[in-house]
């Protein structure tokens, strides 16, 4: 009697069990894959033309795909693609690429949810917290199934601050530094005369400003395409930039003369180039402003359009208030250099006899930007 009543409570409890077991044996390992995983990548798309900032960006970001672990993984994958080849245009323009860029997808290449990781310039000079960075972001996109979405653009919430930021980004990072360099030896020239001076750094920020803001423009409320401009202006500095320096410097230094197109437009410009700041200093705030670098390109298309246009007007003020930010620098040193030479205005034969040597010096300068300018151009069609 005992026994058949314990055969009669086991039987049910072997069923169970071997019901439980078999859902796990079918069951769970499904369940589990389906949450283990769509795949994990990174991407990074890089343009012909490359900075050092951009050859930064894209070691780190090789590392930390090789050097991540966690979910069972030592490491994740990681692929390269060049915007400017025809066979990735349809991944260019599905992801919206317009310069060198990071991406973090989950799923495949061609059809997963990806995530720009815009972020990492602001720790292209910093190894470490960049790659610990994309690690927190892959690590999320693992356990939530996506990045965090976070625009990367500091004080995002106050449209203002962030275009001056960007701004101050722009204007010390590799290639506009250069040129903002270039500008300041330009303006420095006029070292004899204060109104001259202040001028010119006013008018450099101004000829930066109406680029800018004509650029914002187009892009905000004339809906042309961003992709397609940043491409355009990102590849063509660096044919134009070096050769146009190197033109200008060799003009100040009246190592070529125009003379022969006397009358010409040639010769006016070249004159004017030479000998008239204020004209000069806007027409390079313009030209450089344009000549955009990836890292210029991602920080003016990537993050201050779209914040443009998500913030009511900001097509219209936030590139002007970007351009104040790019162009202060210079307007600061063209401040310092009217009022230090100020201080020798009771010496005006020494300023005078300095003032030639300033001239023969931003030349110089011109020369050297125009030379680095050359070397990335090279490098782009090597």
């Amino acid at each position: 009697m005992r026994s058949e009543l314990r055969s009669r409570l086991t039987a049910p409890l072997l069923a169970a069990a071997a019901a439980l077991l078999l859902m796990g044996m079918f069951s769970s390992p499904s369940l589990a894959a389906d949450k283990e995983e769509a795949e994990v990548r990174l991407v990074y798309f890089y343009p012909r033309f490359r900075c050092v900032s951009c050859e930064n960006v894209e070691a780190f970001a090789a590392e930390a795909a090789a050097s991540y672990r966690g979910h069972g993984h030592e490491g994740i994958p990681y692929s390269r693609l060049a915007i400017d080849d025809p066979a990735n245009a349809g991944i260019v323009d599905r992801y919206g690429v317009v310069g060198s860029s990071l991406y973090l997808v989950v799923g495949e290449l061609e059809s997963g949810q990806p995530q720009e990781l815009k972020k990492v310039w602001f720790f292209w000079e910093d190894r470490d917290g960049c790659i610990s960075y994309i690690h927190e972001e892959i690590e999320r996109a693992f356990t939530e199934g996506a990045a965090s979405g976070d625009t990367g653009i500091p004080l995002a919430g106050i449209p203002f601050l962030a275009a001056f930021l960007l701004g101050l980004l722009t204007a010390v990072s590799p290639c506009p530094l250069a040129t903002n360099i270039a500008a300041v030896a330009y303006i420095s020239k006029n070292i004899e005369d204060r109104r001259k001076t202040v001028m010119s750094g006013v008018l450099y920020t101004a000829g930066r400003l109406a680029a800018y803001s004509l650029l914002g423009l187009m892009l905000v409320y004339l809906g042309a395409n961003v992709v397609d401009i940043s491409g355009f202006l990102r590849n063509s500095a660096v044919y134009y930039l070096g050769p146009l320096l190197i033109l200008i410097s060799l003009v100040m230094l009246d190592v070529i003369n125009l003379s022969f197109l006397k009358g010409g437009y040639a010769a006016r410009l070249g004159e004017r180039v030479k000998d008239r700041g204020s004209l000069g200093a806007f027409l390079l705030g313009g030209i450089f402003a344009l000549s955009f670098c990836p890292y210029s390109a991602i920080l003016f298309f990537g993050m201050l359009i779209p914040l443009s246009i998500e913030t009511t007007a900001g097509g219209l003020y936030l590139p002007a208030v970007y351009a104040v930010g790019t162009g202060l620098p210079v307007f600061m040193v063209a401040l310092a250099i009217a009022f230090g030479a100020g201080a020798w205005a009771a010496h005006v034969d020494r300023v005078q006899r300095w003032e030639k040597y300033v001239r023969k010096a931003a030349g110089l300068v011109f020369l050297g930007v125009g030379a680095y300018y050359l070397v990335l151009l090279v490098k782009t069609l090597a």
